[in-house]
């Protein structure tokens, strides 16, 4: 439900403002390294304990558990899967590089929170992990090492630098990054079927529907050259 509720209001936002966030992008992205912190902070601090539960939840918790990354990266995911008939294809499309940018800024927030433990109890001390959070763990390693360089060839200054080539093959690198995503949310989720039903068959809905489209939008591309 939460990642229901980010994305309305992500979208909306991302729509609605798409200049305001294109001119002021510099600015949200301090903003967005400041969020990360301060959470990273906020939670090894336990400070979390002393606050009302749905504080807790529904403010600290979207950001610390990634779902208005999670929301932001969809917004991405989908906008280049739309047809152009869509009525706000081309506001989403201005801010795309953007929504990115801030959307790896705060994974990477939620990278280090958690990864002050799993990252080192991978390495050391392997045999206290169950096979869901080993494979998990070692799939968030791997989604950085594909991350980073999508986060750094996402701003302007640096794609203006780069052969046309080489940027299109670094960023096509995304669908191995989504897909590596949808599977880590699955290690996580799975171990709690019971629990977490509603949240495995959306995020399943929510991946596989968009893999389908890019599918389809290639195909349809491929037609257009041949044509």
């Amino acid at each position: 439900m939460l990642l229901i509720i980010s994305l309305i209001l992500t979208t909306f936002l991302s729509i609605v403002y798409y200049k305001q966030i294109k001119k002021h992008s510099t600015m949200l992205y301090i903003i967005a390294t400041l969020i990360a912190i301060f959470f990273i902070i906020f939670m090894k601090s336990n400070l979390n304990e002393h606050i009302p539960k749905y504080i807790s939840k529904f403010v600290i918790g979207v950001f610390s558990k990634g779902t208005i990354s999670l929301a932001l990266f969809t917004i991405v995911m989908y906008t280049g899967v739309l047809d152009n008939s869509f009525k706000f294809r081309q506001n989403l499309m201005a801010v795309r590089g953007e929504l990115s940018i801030i959307a790896c800024i705060l994974t990477l927030g939620h990278n280090v929170l958690y990864g002050m433990y799993f990252f080192p109890t991978f390495f050391t001390n392997m045999q206290s992990l169950s096979i869901y959070k080993i494979i998990a763990t070692l799939l968030s390693l791997i989604m950085i090492c594909l991350m980073i360089p999508l986060m750094i060839t996402s701003f302007k200054s640096i794609r203006k630098k780069m052969p046309y080539k080489t940027w299109k093959k670094i960023q096509r690198s995304a669908y191995v990054f989504y897909g590596i995503m949808y599977i880590h949310i699955m290690l996580l989720y799975i171990p709690k079927f019971n629990s977490k039903l509603f949240e495995i068959i959306l995020y399943s809905i929510i991946f596989l529907a968009y893999y389908f489209l890019r599918i389809r939008k290639f195909f349809k591309d491929k037609n257009k050259v041949k044509a």
